[in-house]
């Protein structure tokens, strides 16, 4: 004969039974959690890492930029110093610094990484609202350079490179900044 289940009997073995599951599933959740946020971590950490590459590769093309002004300046002070007696001058270096003088430079810095980490909506992940306002003044920052400079060597003949240097300063010093701060927030991750 079958035995008959009490209301406390059926209670207490429906407990027994869901217990384990319930059990189950919480752990389940809570370890994806723990691998999502995991993952959000490194994800976060990999595109900075991308952002600080191309800061530090815009940074580079800067100063090779800084180089060749300074490079201009001095051919053109040279040039100056010596307008009323060039033909007195040795021909390859008066060649050489009109060369420097004339030449045309375009920059184009890159923006990618930073298209990338909005694109890929990482960037509310980052968590520090200070990092992400030194990263976007870092990455304004190469677009009014690339704007100032594309702008300095379209004009023909009124081009002032000292003053230009003066401005890169400044802008070299954005992206520095940008880039100690996300070498910060990646020492601390």
């Amino acid at each position: 004969m079958a035995e008959r289940l009490t209301f406390k009997g059926w209670l207490r073995d429906f407990v027994n039974k869901l217990l384990p599951v319930v059990t189950g599933i919480a752990i389940t959740f809570t370890l994806q959690g723990i691998v999502n946020r995991s993952h959000e971590r490194k994800s976060v950490r990999s595109a900075m890492e991308l952002v600080r590459t191309e800061l530090k590769s815009n940074l580079h093309d800067i100063d090779h930029l800084t180089d060749f002004l300074k490079q201009e300046v001095i051919s053109a002070q040279y040039l100056s110093d010596h307008q009323h007696d060039l033909a007195s001058c040795p021909a390859d270096i008066v060649k050489y610094h009109k060369g420097q003088v004339n030449a045309y430079v375009s920059l184009a810095l890159s923006q990618n990484a930073l298209e990338l980490l909005k694109m890929s909506s990482l960037f509310p992940k980052v968590g520090d609202n200070d990092l992400s306002m030194e990263i976007i003044r870092a990455y304004d920052a190469c677009e009014l350079l690339q704007t100032d400079i594309n702008r300095h060597y379209s004009k023909s003949g009124d081009r002032v490179p000292w003053l230009l240097l003066n401005d890169m300063q400044e802008y070299t010093l954005d992206l520095q900044t940008a880039i100690q701060a996300i070498d910060t927030f990646l020492t601390k991750r």
